[in-house]
C-alpha cells in the first residue's frame, strides 16, 4: 500500500528538485525524505529517480507516478472546495446548527 506522506515528499522533491529543499519544506530530515523515496521505490518495484550528485531526474516510472500524484493532488483540492460549498451551503439554510 502507497503512504500518502511518501507521496507527498516525492511530488516535494519532483517540484524542488532538491532532498535539502523538500526536507525544509516539509520539516524532515534529508535522512527521512531519502527513506521516503526509497519506500516508495521498494513498494512499487521500479526506481523513480536517477540521482546525479545534489540533482536528481525522473525515470519513465517517476514520470508515470508524478503524473498521477498531480491528478491526485488536483483531485483533493477539488473534493475540500466541495465540502467547504457544501458545508457553507448546509449552515446558511440551517443557521442554528453549527458542523462540528
Amino acid at each position: 500500500m502507497l503512504n500518502t506522506q511518501h507521496l507527498i515528499t516525492f511530488r516535494t522533491l519532483v517540484e524542488t528538485g532538491s532532498f535539502t529543499q523538500t526536507a525544509r519544506k516539509l520539516g524532515l530530515t534529508q535522512p527521512a525524505v531519502s527513506q521516503h523515496i526509497q519506500k516508495l521505490e521498494k513498494g512499487l518495484g521500479e526506481p523513480l529517480l536517477i540521482r546525479h550528485g545534489r540533482s536528481t531526474e525522473l525515470t519513465e516510472a517517476g514520470e508515470v507516478l508524478y503524473r498521477h500524484v498531480q491528478d491526485l493532488g488536483n483531485c483533493y483540492e477539488e473534493f475540500v472546495n466541495q465540502w467547504q460549498s457544501y458545508v457553507a451551503h448546509k449552515e446558511a439554510a440551517h443557521p442554528s446548527r453549527k458542523s462540528a
